[in-house]
This record gives structure tokens, sequence and C-alpha cells, in this order.
């Protein structure tokens, strides 16, 4: 190796570092309540950079958002549920994206329920996050569209209305509502979720009540 190129690693690692900084600086204060917005001063103070350098590495106040939200779905590993999403049997793949999707809001529990709070106040998170979010889309479109090839969709229900429901079922406001406001394990939650789903989806619904 050259002495440029050892130079040229040496600064590339140094920037991996104080990039890697400044993202743990801003999970951490964005998972602390008492903080109505995201004080970048504080983020440069917490990681030991200059403010300059927060905007060097991320432009922005959303560039730092986007690429926090970034980490997040990095550590989501997302290509487990890509997977999972195509094991055999449709049913077992659906069950097996509930289970994957549950662990990992458990997983970034604190920090994306302190994301959904500030995005009701703040334009810029909340379209960060509406981004995120559309990610979620072809998973579910894929996963409605093998229990339709397979007939497993009750009568009433189009590929479209089951990714809208699976939207709903899969979506961190759900998980929440029974892992906070009930308290319930992760794995009763996904197992609940799933339930729903298959109940909802792939059985006839029951007649009214006479």
């Amino acid at each position: 190796m050259s002495p440029r190129s050892y130079r040229l690693g040496k600064r590339a690692d140094s920037i991996q570092q104080t990039r890697t900084r400044i993202l743990a600086a801003t999970r951490a204060l964005l998972a602390r309540d008492g903080y109505p917005q995201l004080p970048i001063d504080e983020v440069a103070r917490r990681a030991d950079v200059a403010r300059a350098t927060v905007y060097y590495q991320f432009g922005s106040k959303r560039g730092l958002l986007e690429a926090v939200v970034a980490d997040v779905q990095r550590r989501a590993r997302q290509q487990q549920v890509v997977t999972a999403v195509e094991l055999a049997d449709p049913i077992q793949a659906l069950r097996r994206a509930f289970e994957l999707g549950c662990r990992f809001w458990a997983s970034e529990h604190s920090l994306v329920r302190r994301l959904s709070g500030l995005a009701a106040v703040d334009p810029e998170i909340r379209q960060v996050l509406s981004q995120a979010e559309q990610q979620r889309l072809p998973l579910l479109t894929r996963l409605a569209e093998r229990l339709a090839e397979a007939g497993h969709l009750a009568a009433g229900w189009s590929t479209s209305r089951a990714v809208d429901l699976l939207w709903l079922l899969s979506s961190f406001a759900a998980f929440d509502q029974l892992f906070t406001g009930r308290q319930l394990p992760v794995e009763e939650v996904a197992r609940m979720l799933f339930d729903l789903a298959t109940r909802s989806l792939t059985q006839p619904a029951s007649p009214p009540a006479t």
C-alpha cells in the first residue's frame, strides 16, 4: 500500500468514526424525553465535534434525520423479512413477517416511539418517517399477492384491500398499542396481530348477530 493510499484509508476511517459518533448522539437525544425538536448544537456537543461538522457530514437537519432512519432500517436486517416473505407456505410467510417485524419494533421501541411523537409537531420528521414507511409497501404487497395466488383470500378481499389491512396491522402504532398499552410480550403481540390478519383475510366474515 502506498503512503497516499494509507492516508486516504485513515481519513476514510476517521470520517466514518465521526459519522458513527454523530448518529449515536442523535439517537440518544431523540430517545430521551424533553426535546421538542432535534438540537444540532447538543448533537455536536455529545458527539464531540463542531456544529459545522454535523452539517458537513449530513447537509441539514433533515439529512441527519434521514441518516438516523436509514441506520434504524439497517439494524432491522430487512433481508430477513424479504427472505421470510418468500417462504413456501404464504401463511407461514405472513406469520414469520409479523414475528420479525415485532422484534424489530421492540428493539428500536424508544427511538421509534419518540420519533413518532415528534412527527406530530415537526414537519421534517413527519416527512422523513412517511418516506421510510413507504418502504414497507412492496413487502406487504408481495405477501398479499402470494395469499391471493394460493387462494387464501376470503371472498370480498381484493389484493389492494388486503394490503391496506396488512399496512395497519404491521405498523408501529398497532404494535405499540399492545406492547405499551397492554404490556404484552413481543411474541404475544406478534401472535395476536398475525391472528387478526389471518382471521380477517382468510376466513369468511361471521354473519351479523340477530
